[in-house]
């Protein structure tokens, strides 16, 4: 069975992590990296990490067939390239906007949502970053940010 899974996916963190895992129980993960451009768009605010670099840290994980990046205009594209038998969403994700657009483009994919949230979100991690930089900022343990120089 072919499992898609589509997302911005900047930052990974262990709620990432859990609904690529839980995805990937229902056979071969196939996971579609939001444009940059389109995150723009959705969120207000480029992501951390480019598209390339996101699909890179995808395509990488253990669980995870094959990444790729999403379309510029219509999301459902690469849907339809894929061809999955199951739409695996996140908790987060709109489920009746998927089924409209699964029955008007005449896919046959069955939507799975993950109900569990985990208490982690990419916006989250990055404030906790921001944090953790400014303590070790103020303890003036901060210092060269590339180690590879010295």
């Amino acid at each position: 069975m072919r499992i898609a899974v589509a997302g911005t996916f900047d930052i990974i963190h262990p709620g990432h992590i859990y609904l690529l895992k839980e995805a990937s129980k229902y056979g071969e993960l196939h996971v579609i990296i939001a444009r940059d451009k389109n995150v723009k768009k959705t969120k207000g605010k480029k992501p951390i990490f480019n598209e390339n670099e996101r699909k890179l840290i995808i395509e990488n994980m253990k669980f995870v067939k094959k990444a790729y990046l999403g379309d510029l205009n219509d999301f459902f594209k690469v849907i339809k390239f894929i061809d999955p038998d199951i739409i695996f969403l996140g908790p987060d994700q709109d489920k009746e906007w998927a089924e409209t657009e699964i029955r008007k483009r005449d896919l046959n994919a069955k939507i799975i949502q993950l109900n569990l949230r985990e208490n982690y979100s990419s916006s989250g991690t990055l404030e906790i970053l921001r944090r953790l930089y400014k303590k070790i900022d103020k303890e003036g343990k901060g210092g060269d940010r590339n180690p590879s120089s010295k």
